[in-house]
């Protein structure tokens, strides 16, 4: 008795440990440290939780857990999420790695967790997330006086970090108000339900209030952290185009996909919005997030979970209460608003807790010695196990494998993007050689990130480039040059295969073709078939037409160049990248009425630009450049009278030059796709080419830094 009760101590901890950790703690040793923190957290905090539910078994020789109301719904829940992962996408570790695994593992904390834990569950929970919360409001408030969490990690890693509430421990003042929401709820439960107020809460109380009203005060419009959310028709739009497909309908696009399908569906009303260069996550609430990546089945495991906990709260014990609101403000805030991994961490562990205070009056499922059978929680306690034996010391060492599977892997990931963050520094240092080792490392750690694909293409061109800029670059140099560009090509390819979906993926193989224009005769075509996929997979992009068309422009087809522009231009006429350089392509064509387009697409960028800014007075001096131009030749600024109109004839659409068939309409690929690793003429410099490849944007030039 006293090893069970012991076990149950340990457990409790480590579960509560991961719900205060998840709140608190941040490691910055990788990119996306916050993000990369509280997820792991939650993936660990399942690992641990399946690993001491082996230890349980073991312990007590059979396997045994609680069955509460809503087991049912919950195991739903991860059965739509384990579907949409692994049947939307041919390579799901970017998923488990993603939505999908922290849906899975906060399903694994909820189901099981409660059977290890003791009954006073409840109030340590509540104990923990005061003081959990009341921390986060004090490193707050010390970050904001100049003593916080972001001036010890500079001054201890050597990083960058804001002074102000745009760090935060949680990861934003929006998450930190959902979590002091929710704590408060369950604070005030306990007040009422027990008609009294100890002296933790005498003393959090105005602590959390004070700090729900700075996190409020700094998500209002205008702030630095000021709340920015999809619109709610846009994401309704998104949802209803994403499930026209049947098969979407029923399992989605994938929990980690939302992504990718707001790019493909983004409504183009949005490009007239502040947001119409955002790509974002999630949509408006929960729901129609889970609609649009985990489809019909996702959608209504989540809403039966929602109606089975709301029949569990009737009947529940009074003790219960406070967690029991504590989740249900949780369920209210996901139908507002996005989700996030705090909240479903917190969601999961307030779960097992209500399900180890109400586990007295709840049947108990054990399986033994591969018997199932359901017992009431009295004839259990009077019942001892059988003798171990093999089938369950069989289950026993399969659990122990499983998880121990599990924590490698897991930690296998976390590991790679470790590695990933140490080459962004060398990047920063400038030290290339050793950033291609590093990415090559994390490259082996975990093969199956686009993303890692796409940064280690990107600095093998980079390093391609720096070497054939040479000046005395030698044969072997010459051989390096050939190699880097292929690998560069394979592992860019791999980032679209990984997911083809992903709009950033074509973009940067395009980059990385363009580069190689003048060293592959073939590099224009599959840049140009490149850019397509991107638009095809995000249509309302104008700055990917600008793209494109600048290929066609250094292949002098200034015809396809104006339509792609144009194109660029109707989707965002208030973009003045896309009217500057319509204007420099109509300028190539050298026709009067060109001319006059161009200056007029000119004075359009002009009149969106700041008249402070460097871009105003460049694109300001080529007006005048080209109205002496066109005052030399004689070309009037003012159209002429067209008189093949006054004579009611339709103009010649050809003459304009502008109209040409849409490049999304005509068969790009007209011959057989010639591999592009295998014909680099090393020969040719492409440092002739100055655009290089970053992760996330384009190459820099003038009509980018108009945009």
């Amino acid at each position: 008795m006293e090893n069970n009760t012991f076990f149950k101590q340990i457990s409790l901890w480590s579960i509560l440990g991961t719900a205060f950790a998840s709140i608190l703690l941040v490691i910055p040793i990788t990119d996306n440290f916050i993000d990369n923190t509280k997820s792991y957290i939650l993936f660990f905090g399942a690992i641990l939780v399946l690993f001491l539910f082996v230890i349980k078994t073991f312990l007590e020789k059979s396997i045994r857990f609680t069955v509460s109301p809503i087991s049912n719904a919950l195991l739903l829940f991860g059965l739509a999420a384990t579907a949409s992962t692994f049947f939307t996408s041919n390579y799901p570790v970017e998923s488990l790695l993603g939505m999908g695994g922290l849906y899975i593992a906060m399903t694994i904390i909820a189901i099981f967790a409660g059977s290890l834990i003791p009954k006073e569950s409840i109030s340590k929970f509540l104990l923990g997330m005061t003081i959990a919360s009341s921390l986060l409001v004090i490193l707050s408030i010390l970050q904001m006086v100049g003593f916080g969490p972001a001036q010890l990690f500079n001054q201890l890693v050597n990083v960058n970090l804001p002074t102000s509430m745009v760090f935060n421990l949680a990861g934003s003042p929006f998450i930190a108000l959902q979590i002091i929401g929710i704590t408060l709820v369950g604070i005030l439960t306990e007040i009422i339900s027990t008609k009294k107020v100890n002296k933790l809460f005498a003393v959090t109380l105005p602590i959390l209030v004070i700090g729900a009203g700075i996190f409020a005060f700094n998500l209002l419009p205008g702030k630095e952290n000021a709340l920015i959310l999809p619109p709610l028709n846009a994401s309704w739009s998104i949802m209803l185009d994403t499930i026209r497909n049947p098969r979407s309908a029923l399992i989605g696009a994938g929990p980690s996909a939302y992504s990718n399908i707001y790019s493909a569906f983004k409504p183009i009303w949005m490009n007239n919005t502040n947001q119409w260069a955002s790509i974002f996550s999630q949509a408006t609430n929960f729901p129609l997030t889970l609609l649009s990546t985990m489809g019909v089945l996702g959608f209504g495991s989540w809403v039966f979970f929602v109606y089975k906990f709301a029949k569990l709260q009737k009947r529940s014990l009074t003790t219960s209460k406070p967690v029991i609101f504590m989740v249900g403000t949780s369920l209210i805030l996901q139908l507002l608003m996005p989700i996030n991994t705090i909240i479903l961490t917190i969601q999961a562990i307030a779960i097992a807790c209500i399900i180890a205070n109400e586990k007295h009056r709840l049947p108990l499922l054990q399986l033994q010695t591969l018997r199932l059978k359901v017992l009431n929680k009295v004839d259990f306690d009077h019942k001892s196990a059988n003798s171990f034996n093999a089938p369950l010391f069989l289950t026993v060492a399969i659990g122990m494998v499983g998880v121990t599977t599990l924590f490698y892997l897991t930690g296998r990931a976390y590991a790679a993007n470790v590695v990933m963050a140490q080459s962004t520094k060398a990047i920063a240092e400038n030290d290339l050689v050793k950033a291609y080792e590093l990415q090559q490392k994390a490259v082996e750690l975990n093969p199956y990130l686009d993303i890692f694909r796409r940064r280690y293409a990107s600095t093998n061109a980079l390093i391609a480039i720096a070497l054939s800029n040479k000046a005395d670059i030698s044969d072997i140099e010459k051989e390096q040059v050939s190699s880097l560009l292929q690998q560069s090509v394979r592992e860019a390819r791999a980032a679209t295969t990984l997911d083809s979906i992903e709009s950033q993926n074509w973009a940067s193989l395009a980059q990385i073709y363009e580069n190689m224009i003048g060293v592959s005769t073939d590099a224009a075509q599959w840049t140009i078939q490149s850019y397509t996929s991107a638009i095809e997979t995000n249509p309302n992009d104008p700055t990917l037409r600008i793209m494109l068309a600048n290929v066609f422009v250094t292949q002098k087809d200034y015809q396809q160049a104006l339509n792609i522009l144009t194109q660029a231009v109707n989707l965002k006429p208030d973009l003045a990248g896309s009217h500057y350089n319509l204007a420099v392509v109509l300028e190539q064509i050298d026709q009067p009425d060109a001319y006059r387009e161009a200056r007029i697409s000119y004075q359009r960028a002009l009149v969106l630009l700041d008249p402070s800014s460097e871009e105003y007075t460049i694109v300001n001096q080529k007006i005048e450049e080209l109205e002496t131009m066109m005052n030399e030749k004689g070309i009037s600024l003012e159209p002429e009278t067209d008189q093949t109109q006054e004579n009611g004839q339709a103009p010649n659409p050809e003459s304009s030059g502008v109209q040409a068939p849409s490049i999304i309409e005509q068969t790009l690929n007209n011959g057989t796709e010639v591999d592009p690793e295998a014909s680099s003429d090393v020969n040719l410099n492409p440092g002739d080419q100055d655009l290089m490849v970053k992760e996330n944007e384009p190459a820099t030039n003038l009509s980018e830094e108009l945009n």
